[in-house]
């Protein structure tokens, strides 16, 4: 169907191109060949008057116009969903959907396994794809995930909350921090003295420009760590602690988890880190799509799960810092 000239089937294919500047993924997307997508490519063009993607380096780029014309598209095309499939009921037993999530490793350990666990119960044929958080092109890790990206929610730190796009709070959390449980200088806490001394295994972001929460307010209180390993995934901090006098900081959920699993033991931290928030966000056009509301829902609902159970009690630092925490 031509509306204005323009076959409509073509936005299904411009929303692809856009969404992944890329031929060849965009084609596996629309499970077309490259040739007939590459055709695709140029009826746009020709349509437009405008590349709509460029080359810049090895990669495509979208030009302004194409950046202009995706949340338009993608709009368009969420309302045709909603119209085509205004006389359906949201079944989630019958629900074929797959739900692409965009989250920490630490929210894909303390978290998404229940979700997936009540997925499996209530929606069987629901399938789950999950990706870390993106490098952003401009900054925003949000607007990456969910403008550029294939990907139906993002959940992010409180801190990167980009107040354009819907949002709900999901899961709050402190920082601990994380030792070997064969390491005697720890067996009773850990002291601000002791903390600085040690060497650290840190979460260190590829980007460079964002600090975990962390380092943020060490920062701020001019406390300098020797930093003996740096990672770009908690998941990896255990195997580099175990057998040395290494320290590690982050969430206590995932500290706990690690520490059923390795040699680890988990102490306070030995100053007053602030709690941190992970909050869920996705499209606007995406607010009325039932399915998404559903997910949204099966979210939020297993967070309550995992919150309500209270993190192991640890001293705070003005009480002691020489006592254990587990």
């Amino acid at each position: 169907m031509r509306y204005r000239r323009l076959d409509l089937n073509l936005l299904i294919a411009l929303d692809a191109l856009l969404s992944e500047c890329s031929v060849t993924r965009a084609a596996e997307r629309l499970c077309l060949g490259q040739s007939a997508t590459s055709s695709a490519l140029g009826r746009l063009r020709e349509h437009f008057n405008d590349p709509l993607l460029v080359q810049v380096g090895r990669s495509l780029q979208p030009t302004t116009l194409g950046l202009s014309l995706l949340p338009k598209v993608r709009e368009a095309l969420a309302l045709t969903r909603e119209i085509t499939d205004a006389p359906v009921l949201f079944e989630p037993a019958t629900c074929d959907r797959r739900f692409t999530l965009v989250a920490s490793d630490y929210v894909a350990a303390v978290l998404l396994p229940a979700v997936s666990r009540a997925l499996a119960q209530v929606a069987p044929q629901v399938r789950l794809t999950l990706r870390d958080l993106p490098l952003p092109r401009d900054g925003d890790v949000v607007s990456e995930a969910l403008d550029y990206r294939r990907s139906d929610c993002v959940v992010v730190p409180q801190r990167r909350l980009n107040t354009s796009y819907p949002h709900q709070p999901l899961l709050s959390d402190e920082l601990c921090c994380l030792v070997s449980a064969e390491q005697p200088d720890y067996a009773h806490g850990l002291s601000l003295a002791a903390y600085c001394d040690a060497e650290h295994v840190v979460r260190e972001f590829a980007d460079g420009r964002h600090l975990a929460l962390d380092a943020a307010h060490l920062e701020e209180l001019g406390i300098q760590r020797r930093v003996a390993v740096a990672l770009e995934s908690f998941a990896l901090m255990p195997d580099f602690i175990v057998g040395t006098k290494r320290v590690a900081t982050l969430f206590r959920r995932q500290a706990e988890l690690f520490a059923q699993r390795y040699p680890l033991r988990v102490v306070a931290a030995p100053l007053a880190f602030p709690t941190a928030m992970q909050v869920v966000q996705w499209h606007p056009y995406q607010d009325r799509d039932p399915a998404l509301a559903w997910f949204r829902g099966v979210l939020l609902e297993q967070a309550e799960i995992v919150g309500a159970f209270s993190l192991t009690p640890g001293p705070s630092p003005a009480r002691g810092r020489g006592e254990q925490s587990r």
